[in-house]
């Protein structure tokens, strides 16, 4: 069987992005167990199997379309400079703006999804450029 000479790479930015997608929520869903077991937290039913897969898919697929966008009409900087100012952005609000100034500032659910924006974020700035650009792998 011949291979494809020319893959559309809207094709590959979307199943590179689905793929970092389910790795991710592997990850997170270790994360989640290990932090709950760590930290003896319940948290609230918001935070469940099916939310923390459905949200992992969904963020990494469409940064994996944002990646497709950056890298047809920017460049690739532009991309890895994007999502780590997103990254760091996203984990300063999550971790420091709460309510309670007696809980420190990655205790509870902030600490929870700082961990699932950091898995995420370095999934994204590197398993996906790198299943992207990668020949053999949707082949």
């Amino acid at each position: 069987m011949r291979r494809p000479e020319h893959i559309p790479r809207f094709s590959k930015a979307l199943l590179a992005g689905a793929l970092t997608g389910i790795i991710a929520t592997i990850i997170n869903l270790i994360y989640n167990v290990a932090f709950r077991s760590i930290t003896k937290f319940v948290p609230d039913e918001e935070f469940n199997f099916f939310s923390i897969t459905l949200a992992s898919m969904i963020v990494l697929v469409l940064i994996g379309l944002l990646y497709f966008l950056c890298i047809r009409y920017i460049s690739d900087v532009v991309f890895f400079v994007t999502i780590a100012i997103l990254v760091i952005a996203f984990v300063c609000i999550t971790a420091f703006a709460h309510t309670n100034s007696s809980e420190g500032a990655f205790y509870g659910d902030h600490g929870l999804v700082a961990g699932f924006i950091i898995i995420g974020g370095v999934l994204a700035l590197t398993l996906l450029p790198y299943l992207y650009n990668h020949p053999k792998m949707f082949l």
